[in-house]
């Protein structure tokens, strides 16, 4: 058992012999190393200015005006009706003042009503 208590010693001893050496205990030097860093302008955007495009005028042409000669037997309601126009509207538009005093050969202009649709 002697023996065997000496080998181990022996082996320890060689085994702790191989391990690190106790000559250089500083830590392994560092060189410091400048990496350059990137540094970004500031940028500044100039302001687009979009102009509109000159668009075509559109231009709508009037109407011209309707007219109804009046023809024996007619009377302002019945040409308002036929048009579709009050009979307020189309005597304001023509100075009627009396619905009933309309002649043969007068010259009445229609007024023109906007539908609501369009």
């Amino acid at each position: 058992m002697k023996i065997f208590l000496c080998a181990i010693v022996g082996a320890s001893f060689l085994l702790g012999a191989c391990g690190s050496s106790d000559s250089n205990d500083d830590p392994p030097a560092t060189t410091e190393v400048e990496v350059p860093i990137e540094t970004q302008e500031e940028v500044t955007e100039t302001p687009v200015v979009v102009e509109p495009t000159p668009t075509a005028e559109i231009v709508i042409p009037t109407p011209a005006p309707l007219i109804h000669t009046v023809q024996p037997g007619n009377s302002l309601s019945q040409i308002a009706q036929s048009y579709g126009v009050p009979i307020e509207l189309l005597a304001a538009e023509n100075g009627i003042e009396d619905y009933n005093l309309i002649q043969v050969g007068q010259e009445i202009v229609i007024p023109l009503i906007e539908d609501d649709e369009e």
